[in-house]
């Protein structure tokens, strides 16, 4: 019960910043001023243009991964080019909230903090194969490891093999996959396909169930589930 109760929480949380994108997206003066940076081809009617044109649930390609890095370049002295690509890598900073099991207004909220000082102090010469991907992996960092590295320093005894490092805790096959998946939803892999392929391997759910609840055929679960691995598998080795 606790858990889903923390599922609430987060989802409230979720709900809350896709309202205020609602809110956002379509204003005439924030869409003259997102107008002027030509990440859109025609005339700009919806922020949602601009957030298809970085990647955001749209299949992965070289030329949205350029004009991703191009709005986190922007954004570093633009605020409403730092809030479009919170809103690109929202799916994925909320993947991570689950995977480290913060699922409450604390967790998230320091996370999502973390996510705005990454995406406003971006450095230009770093080069990644998916930024969405490494601003994601940045955000984790700052809001959940380095913490827990901090914690380990404070609570180390002075003057007893001080340079000794404290090893993080091993991450779980679960908390892996969890991660790896989140790279996914950063990197543009539908939300479905991704809940399919964790299903199927966190959940242990057989292919014949999936095919059931989905209406199709065990063979086209499969073929999807393959599809999906190949990327997941192009993913990891990228990281």
């Amino acid at each position: 019960m606790t858990a889903l109760i923390h599922c609430r929480r987060m989802t409230r949380l979720a709900s809350r910043l896709d309202r205020e994108w609602s809110l956002l997206r379509s204003r005439p003066a924030v869409l003259r001023h997102a107008a002027g940076w030509a990440f859109v081809d025609g005339p700009l009617h919806d922020l949602d243009q601009i957030l298809a044109a970085v990647g955001y649930q749209v299949a992965w390609s070289s030329a949205n991964e350029a004009a991703m890095r191009g709005l986190v370049l922007r954004a570093a002295d633009d605020e409403l080019a730092a809030r479009i690509a919170i809103q690109r890598i929202l799916p994925g900073l909320l993947a991570v909230v689950r995977r480290r099991g913060a699922a409450n207004e604390e967790g998230f909220d320091e996370l999502l903090g973390a996510a705005w000082i990454g995406v406003r102090t971006f450095n230009p010469a770093r080069r990644s194969g998916c930024v969405a991907a490494a601003l994601i992996a940045d955000a984790d960092y700052r809001a959940f490891r380095s913490r827990w590295r901090r914690r380990c320093a404070a609570e180390r005894p002075t003057g007893v093999t001080p340079d000794l490092p404290h090893p993080e805790p091993a991450e779980t096959p679960a908390q892996v996959l969890a991660g790896l998946l989140a790279r996914a939803a950063a990197a543009g892999i539908p939300a479905d396909e991704l809940e399919l392929i964790r299903r199927a391997t966190a959940d242990g759910t057989s292919t014949e169930q999936l095919a059931r609840e989905l209406n199709v055929t065990p063979r086209t679960v499969r073929n999807r589930r393959a599809k999906v691995t190949d990327r997941l598998r192009q993913l990891a080795a990228a990281a």
